[in-house]
């Protein structure tokens, strides 16, 4: 059963990961408050980090 979850674990992280930096992506990038900033540099960071 532990060999599973090691198995499962890096797909959750990535599935995780991926959905994480789009839904900022679209919350920030679509936000009045924030003046709809350009995504490039924040997004690029945000999935270095996740890597």
């Amino acid at each position: 059963m532990f060999n599973l979850f090691l198995v499962v674990s890096p797909e959750i992280f990535i599935i995780n990961a991926t959905f994480i930096l789009l839904i900022h992506g679209v919350v920030f990038s679509t936000s009045k408050k924030y003046d709809y900033p350009p995504l490039v540099s924040n997004v690029g960071w945000l999935g270095l980090l996740s890597v």
